[in-house]
């Protein structure tokens, strides 16, 4: 099978969209960068409320500028907000500081979309003769979205963390607490082998492993340390580890970062109320690193909601709001490639 997708138009692009990011975005501007015919990065943000639109266009192009064989740029807005009266379109001052900024910098907007929840249309044609009003229908049961589904590609419907509640043992909050004083006064429990083990698994985790990993979460040492080791499995500590924490100077084993977040998941399910902070703060920090913000923000959120302070959440959550990305993001070489 070729891993080339065939785009025949927009619906295939709009199609393309929620598989790409993982989810179906909401009050959003995305971006997708083109490289002649073939589409480069996609960079996805929150539809500007109050923003300036020509500061916000700048904004845009100084991120889309990090892809730098680019030579042109798609744009889907997704929105239901109503338009305003007299203007022909929603974002209508954006999008314009858009094309004007993207035009200036030699990569122009080559077609824009309006997604709504029920419908699409061009945003750049208010002409409906040639611009019609599409159903959704023609994004869903179109050919690439055929193919990715085949391929075995899924997203969420929304961004945010879709975990169930708890409803294993009654005691397991005690079985935790447990491990982790027999973590702190002996060698019984070897964390980074646990882990590994986890990672690298074939079936599931035991009960008996899910408790001993929870309670090595637990602990802030043992918590960056296994962090690290998802990146360098041989590190021993996260001493000196700043770079790696933010990204600078990795090129990470991506199927490997996948199955590590395969396995938080996991641990999560068997991770009572107040325990799942770390495994979430984890899968924030790991959609940080493949460039994906909203899903690394939502994560950052709940772990704050798990455990209210969680200085680990807080401290990646300011990255995001201040929009910073991954060093190993903006770089195409070192970039999270989907398996």
């Amino acid at each position: 099978m070729t891993n080339e997708l065939r785009i025949t138009g927009p619906a295939d692009i709009l199609s393309f969209i929620p598989h790409t990011l993982g989810f179906v975005p909401r009050e959003s501007f995305v971006f997708i960068t083109m490289r002649g015919n073939t589409l480069g990065a996609t960079l996805r943000v929150d539809a500007p409320a109050n923003a300036d639109p020509k500061g916000f266009a700048r904004a845009m192009a100084d991120y889309l500028a990090l892809d730098r064989p680019a030579n042109a740029v798609l744009l889907a807005v997704y929105s239901d907000q109503h338009p305003v009266a007299g203007a022909p379109r929603p974002f209508y001052d954006h999008v314009e500081a858009i094309v004007e900024t993207l035009d200036a910098a030699g990569v122009p907007l080559k077609d824009a979309w309006l997604v709504t929840s029920g419908h699409w249309k061009n945003l750049l044609c208010d002409d409906v003769q040639c611009c019609p009003v599409q159903s959704l229908d023609a994004i869903k049961d179109g050919h690439l979205n055929a193919e990715m589904i085949y391929r075995g590609s899924s997203y969420r419907n929304a961004a945010g963390v879709d975990y169930a509640q708890f409803n294993g043992p009654a005691d397991t909050a005690d079985q935790i607490d447990h491990a982790g004083h027999v973590l702190q006064y002996s060698e019984e429990i070897n964390a980074r082998e646990l882990w590994a083990h986890a990672i690298e698994r074939k079936g599931r985790i035991s009960a008996e492993a899910a408790v001993q990993l929870l309670a090595c979460f637990q602990l802030p040492s043992l918590r960056d340390t296994l962090l690290c080791n998802v990146i360098e499995p041989d590190r021993l500590d996260a001493q000196g580890s700043g770079d790696l924490l933010i990204g600078h100077g990795i090129a990470p084993d991506w199927a490997r970062v996948d199955r590590a977040e395969e396995a938080a998941r996991a641990l999560i399910a068997a991770a009572p109320e107040g325990y799942r902070a770390p495994l979430l703060t984890l899968i924030g920090w790991l959609g940080y690193l493949k460039g994906q913000s909203t899903v690394a923000a939502v994560h950052f959120a709940a772990a704050l909601e798990d455990v209210p302070g969680y200085r680990l959440a807080e401290l990646m959550d300011e990255l995001i709001i201040h929009g910073k990305i991954a060093p190993v993001a903006a770089d195409e070489s070192t970039g999270y490639k989907k398996h």
